[in-house]
């Protein structure tokens, strides 16, 4: 009896501390999940841009009233939805161009005043209206990828127009990668990206040169300076939307700011780059 007592004794404690070495375990590998990044870690001696990694595409529609210079990149190790998505924003944005381009024209044709002679489509290829797309890619290898697309042209009126949109991927887990997730650890992320960014863009465009100030009325310059001071911050305030186009490297994150949200025309479309750190 009593030597079934201590098997039965020696069992339960065998199983006691199997649990708590699991448990501790667990806790363990928790902790690290919690305090992570997202891991930006390449192969050794691999670029930021592998050559091989994309191709570039190019597209050149046969229209009456636009001329194309169509590029962009479908990247060999993304899912196929991932280049898809690319494909489809330029080619929604070829087909929303053509139609305002059609109407623009014919707005043309229809008030011309006389001696004009404005034909009904542009005789020339020089005559018609424009649209393009190119991107830069920062990162394209075995891990990430990080690219911009800008896309734009001109459709009549003032002057043209161009846009930006960005895309971050993890090769390994085919995935998107949004903002957030380059913060895991770091809830105050958009008050980094605010501070950082009014910082720099403060800097580019409010500092006036001496020669600046002799030559301006100080009322207009301090006037353009509080309205150049009031967008900078109007578009820096800490949302998502504010700091949506980035692509980043290990250490590095670089903001893009679209056309009019932290200026006037102008300006165009300011850039600041923000250490991960």
């Amino acid at each position: 009896m009593k030597k079934n007592l201590t098997i039965i004794f020696l069992v339960v404690v065998i199983l006691v501390s199997f649990y708590y070495i699991y448990k501790k375990s667990g806790q363990r590998e928790e902790i690290v999940v919690e305090e992570k990044n997202l891991p930006v870690i390449l192969n050794e001696n691999e670029e930021l841009v592998t050559a091989d990694s994309f191709e570039t595409k190019v597209l050149n529609p046969n229209n009456a009233y636009v001329k194309f210079d169509v590029r962009y990149p479908s990247f060999k190790k993304a899912d196929d939805n991932f280049n898809l998505e690319i494909e489809n924003v330029i080619k929604g944005q070829i087909d929303e161009h053509m139609v305002i381009s059609k109407d623009s024209w014919q707005a043309r044709y229809d008030t011309q005043t006389e001696g004009e002679n404005i034909k009904e489509t542009p005789e020339k290829e020089e005559d018609k209206f424009a649209f393009f797309s190119h991107f830069e890619i920062i990162q394209s290898n075995s891990t990430y990828i990080s690219f911009v697309l800008k896309y734009g042209g001109f459709s009549g009126g003032a002057h043209g127009y161009e846009n930006i949109v960005s895309y971050n991927y993890d090769v390994k887990n085919q995935k998107i990668i949004n903002l957030k997730d380059l913060f895991s650890n770091d809830k105050d992320y958009l008050k980094i990206l605010s501070d950082q960014s009014r910082v720099q863009l403060k800097k580019q465009f409010t500092t006036i040169s001496e020669e600046e100030k002799k030559s301006s009325d100080p009322e207009a310059l301090k006037e353009s300076i509080k309205s150049m001071i009031e967008m900078i911050e109007s578009g820096t305030e800490q949302n998502e939307e504010n700091f949506k186009v980035f692509t980043f490297t290990p250490d590095k994150i670089k903001i893009y700011f679209g056309q009019y949200q932290v200026g006037p025309y102008a300006i165009g479309m300011p850039e600041v780059e923000i250490d991960k750190n």
